[in-house]
């Protein structure tokens, strides 16, 4: 799985900025990894406090 900053740079790419403005938030999408090892965990938090 990737790594938080490799989710970073992919925002930079998008949105513009630097990987600092974006790794905070992508590290705590990435704490959900603790709960299940499989990719679909990121949707836990992109989805569910919306």
């Amino acid at each position: 799985m990737a790594h938080p900053y490799h989710h970073a740079l992919s925002s930079v790419k998008k949105w513009g900025g630097t990987v600092d403005d974006f790794i905070a938030v992508h590290a705590w999408f990435d704490q959900s990894k603790e709960i299940t090892a499989d990719f679909r965990h990121r949707a836990l938090r992109h989805h569910a406090l919306s």
